[in-house]
């Protein structure tokens, strides 16, 4: 196989802070290789590396083949440039000037783009953001039989486990390589994290008996001595010489081996502790409970836009303690269905004591000097320990959550919004593309958040991974109808 891609010795380094640090790194003809990590981990940097739109403070990086570029960040498009028309016609892009298309449809036109005149290499950002499921799966069926080299960031894992034959994982500057799709890479994660526990245990282990043995030879060793100074101040025999002799002896002796079991012990390789999540069962809030068994009703909901109708008299429940998934196309309205609830439209009926909590960035707050966890603790009646053991599920380290709220990055300030969805009393969240710019591991957290919520939720994702392990039924939204 040919060596298309060789990274040796890099650094990067941004106003002194190390961003990347890779002693060596290989990519070969017609890999497919998944990227993956934290927001903020430097991702992107490694793309625009390997794509020489940034140079690297210190090492080489050597390029056999050219690379079409799909960027995360691109600049707006003024007039439409030749792209390929079968690739626009299966992504479903109209033919209309760029100014009119939808978020949706400039991400398909894009990648129409990118992937046209069939280069020899891509690299792709998150090419999944915004697109609809359709979308994803011509993106995916386009892909798997492309005979090229692929690079792609990707917080999907149904994107990577069908196309990646390799996974980087990129975190605190370090790039690790794992062999196989998402589901190959957690599967060897975790056998790593249990060979770390196991290391861990027996460290720890051998650890403590070290110091228990330097703890007991030194307590004889004083318990020896004592004896000895007692005797010093009576008579001692001359048959009673050769004894104390023999004491002396032995307290030498146990002072050898205290010092020699400090010495193992200083000499001990130290073993870092895994990390590990605090298991979290969230308390009910002190509210008046809901006694109807739908907390949510819409009787023939109508919206219309100037001529159009986006939604065409929709009528559903919510069950209580129900999770519903809505899926549907770039445009079906599932925004617009979501905004009349919250704005509690004619034909929207609320239980009484129904408390809607919808996601939100809390920007305009995340400026002060106050601690995280303060924040957290202004609006809810749940205890510290909950709070905290709720940051840890969400990657705060116990030692970070005193942090001013202003420090934090921007990834950091998405996980907060996502804390203030569960801290604040409610019975209702809905949830507008949620999984949206946030990153893989904070999309399996929110999961396993909303999993063990006690309330309904409606929620609308393009992760199909996150919808199927989350909603309990999904509903699909169509021509203004919604099919149950």
């Amino acid at each position: 196989m040919n060596l298309l891609i060789q990274l040796k010795n890099i650094e990067y380094t941004v106003s002194g802070k190390n961003i990347l640090e890779i002693p060596e790194l290989s990519v070969y003809e017609n890999e497919k290789i998944g990227i993956i990590g934290p927001n903020g981990a430097g991702k992107s940097t490694l793309l625009n590396l390997i794509a020489e739109k940034i140079q690297p403070t210190q090492g080489v990086i050597q390029t056999e083949s050219t690379f079409n570029y799909y960027e995360q960040i691109k600049s707006s498009i003024s007039e439409l440039a030749e792209v390929d028309g079968e690739l626009l016609s299966r992504f479903a892009v109209p033919k209309s000037a760029w100014t009119t298309l939808s978020g949706g449809q400039k991400t398909k036109y894009q990648l129409a783009q990118t992937l046209t005149n069939y280069p020899a290499g891509l690299l792709l950002d998150e090419p999944t953001t915004h697109l609809d499921s359709e979308g994803k799966k011509e993106l995916i069926e386009e892909l798997r039989y492309y005979y090229g080299t692929l690079l792609f960031v990707s917080h999907d894992r149904q994107f990577l486990n069908a196309l990646a034959d390799t996974i980087w994982e990129v975190d605190q500057g370090q790039v690790t390589v794992y062999k196989g799709n998402y589901e190959a890479y957690k599967l060897q994660k975790e056998l790593k994290e249990e060979h770390q526990q196991r290391v861990f245990d027996e460290y720890q282990q051998e650890k403590n008996r070290l110091e228990d043995i330097v703890d007991e030879k030194k307590k004889q060793a004083q318990q020896v001595s004592q004896v000895s100074a007692k005797k010093k101040n009576k008579s001692i025999r001359p048959d009673r010489l050769a004894a104390s002799k023999s004491k002396d002896t032995v307290q030498k002796n146990m002072h050898r081996q205290a010092k020699a079991a400090a010495s193992r012990l200083e000499q001990l390789e130290e073993v870092s502790k895994p990390n590990q999540k605090h298991s979290i069962q969230f308390p009910k809030h002190l509210q008046a409970p809901i006694h109807n068994t739908y907390p949510l009703r819409v009787e023939n909901l109508t919206v219309t836009y100037g001529e159009q109708t986006i939604l065409n008299e929709l009528s559903f429940q919510v069950p209580l303690g129900k999770k519903i998934a809505i899926k549907g196309k770039n445009g079906s309205g599932k925004s617009t269905l979501f905004q009349a609830v919250l704005d509690n439209q004619p034909g929207v009926v609320l239980s009484p004591n129904t408390k809607i909590v919808t996601y939100q960035q809390f920007d305009y707050q995340l400026k002060s000097d106050r601690s995280l966890l303060d924040f957290l603790l202004e609006d809810t009646d749940w205890s510290e320990s909950t709070i905290r053991a709720l940051l840890n599920n969400l990657g705060f380290a116990q030692e970070n959550v005193r942090n001013p709220l202003h420090s934090l990055s921007g990834g950091e300030k998405t996980r907060v919004a996502i804390a203030r969805l569960f801290t604040q009393p409610s019975n209702l969240l809905i949830l507008d593309e949620p999984t949206n710019f946030i990153d893989l591991p904070t999309i399996i957290a929110l999961q396993e958040l909303l999993q063990k919520y006690q309330g309904s939720v409606l929620l609308t994702s393009h992760d199909q991974s996150f919808v199927k392990a989350v909603a309990d039924d999904i509903w699909t939204l169509k021509n203004g109808k919604l099919k149950q």
